[in-house]
């Protein structure tokens, strides 16, 4: 995206989803200043939390949708990045985090294989982004 220049083409778009902990933040001509949803794998958790005033307190209009395999995200205090998620939420009670369940990302999934005809499981990310047009 990096010297594409659609950063005021995107920011006109109703809906606008991120990845993980993809910047804007310095990026702003190229991909916008905007981000209404931004889903992040369990695995970039970590990421986030490194800079929490950015992800949590000055975006916080961003609704973030995590998900992860239930041994990370269970919550009977042995799940560590629903621990993680926790202690953000209790220094920033604005964030707008939520947490699916594997029987939610199991059906998109599903739903992902009917668009595509590709499994996620057997393809690599830089295919995977091709297929939904990223």
């Amino acid at each position: 995206m990096v010297g594409q220049k659609v950063g005021a083409e995107i920011d006109k778009s109703s809906c606008i989803w991120r990845m993980n902990n993809a910047p804007t933040k310095g990026y702003e001509e190229d991909v916008g200043k905007r981000t209404t949803i931004r889903v992040v794998s369990h695995t970039s958790v970590p990421l986030l939390l490194k800079n929490p005033e950015y992800f949590f307190k000055e975006t916080n209009s961003t609704l973030y949708v995590i998900w992860g395999p239930f041994r990370n995200m269970r919550k009977d205090g042995n799940g560590i990045v629903y621990n993680m998620l926790k202690k953000a939420v209790d220094s920033y009670p604005t964030a707008k985090i939520y947490v699916t369940t594997e029987k939610r990302m199991s059906y998109c999934d599903a739903v992902f294989k009917k668009e595509t005809g590709k499994d996620r499981f057997q393809i690599p990310l830089c295919q995977m982004v091709r297929c939904v047009g990223l």
